[in-house]
């Protein structure tokens, strides 16, 4: 076994082990993180020189900038592995294999929330996206047959503009949801009608691969108007980190709380980023780091003096990241060394 292969077993039973502190505690031991920068460090000199150093420091900048509301706690393990990745083609002087680690990932974590979301509301959304389905497909038939053009994005406007009506107004999701019992009567009647439209466009598969896009495509747009999966919180529970899905404004060491979806936030950390608080003294609201100690003193003092209108405060739930970097890591070594494509 050679020193290379060695260490990568090193760093997956310290990716292992970091990944159970993180799913259980939510943290990850410095000692771990120092450990496995140690060796790589280490191994990575003697094995490709200065390009082991050159990358750790430019995946540690990169770091630095992703750490900025991502939490800067977790992606500091990306450079502690980047030394022994040094081996091949750089971006920037950041090794491919350490880019592609960071985009799985990240592509990771950002699609189980969305799993989440489909597990919870999966019997609102799937017969809207059977809806919509039949609605698309029955009109883009008609637009070919009368050949009108731009057919393809007028549809898919409206089809995204109708996700969001569908979230607000009762009577419209319930006339769409009533269109996916017409799946299967649209498939037959468009194979006994136009077979040869059928069969030259793959309808059949053409109709699943519609339903998936739709999913997709609704999954997030619940996601952005604010279906996180939340929890409540005692506010003498909280702790430092944790991150509100609420936004709390403070006038005059008083309180008020505002359930906000992601636009919400969006808008405010912009105004508060040039500097627009309006009429009040404070606003909070998290980033990816989380509350931080003075805020969440200040929560607590505020809810003990019967300053805030509520005893509990919603918390977007979090999920650990390690064992996203831990299926990345096993990912990138599969391809580096059974595919030999990194």
């Amino acid at each position: 076994m050679d020193i290379l292969t060695l260490v990568y077993i090193i760093n997956f039973i310290l990716l292992l082990i970091a990944s159970y502190t993180d799913i259980k505690t939510r943290e990850i031991p410095h000692t771990i993180v120092i450990f496995m920068l140690f060796i790589n460090l280490l191994a990575g000199y003697y094995l490709f020189g200065l390009d082991a150093i050159i990358s750790f420091f430019a995946t540690l900048i990169l770091c630095l900038i992703l750490g900025i509301g991502m939490g800067g706690g977790d992606v500091k393990i990306f450079t502690a592995l980047a030394p022994i990745f040094a081996y091949g083609d750089k971006i920037f002087y950041i090794p491919k294999p350490i880019l592609l680690l960071i985009g799985i990932s990240a592509g990771l974590v950002a699609l189980y929330p969305l799993i989440n979301i489909l597990r919870k509301y999966w019997r609102g959304i799937i017969p809207s996206v059977l809806g919509l389905c039949v609605f698309y497909s029955t009109l883009s038939y008609l637009f070919y047959r009368y050949k009108i053009p731009y057919a393809s994005l007028i549809l898919w406007i409206y089809v995204i503009i109708s996700i969001f009506i569908s979230r607000k107004i009762p009577w419209y999701r319930e006339l769409i949801n009533k269109l996916s019992y017409l799946a299967p009567v649209y498939l037959l009647a468009i194979y006994l009608l136009d077979r040869d439209y059928f069969i030259r466009n793959n309808l059949l598969l053409s109709f699943v691969v519609y339903v998936l896009e739709l999913t997709l495509i609704s999954l997030v747009i619940y996601a952005l108007t604010g279906t996180e999966v939340s929890v409540k919180k005692p506010i003498s529970q909280l702790k430092e980190g944790d991150i509100l899905r609420d936004i709390v404004y403070i006038k005059d060491r008083v309180g008020k709380v505002e359930n906000a979806g992601l636009w919400k936030r969006f808008k405010i950390m912009l105004e508060l980023e040039m500097g627009k608080k309006g009429d009040y003294d404070k606003i909070i609201m998290t980033d990816g780091d989380g509350l931080r100690e003075e805020d969440l003193k200040l929560l607590q003092n505020l809810h003990k003096e019967g300053k805030m209108p509520v005893d509990e405060l919603t918390l977007i739930t979090t999920y650990p990241f390690v064992p996203f970097v831990l299926i990345g890591y096993v990912i990138v070594l599969i391809l580096h060394y059974y595919f030999k494509v990194i």
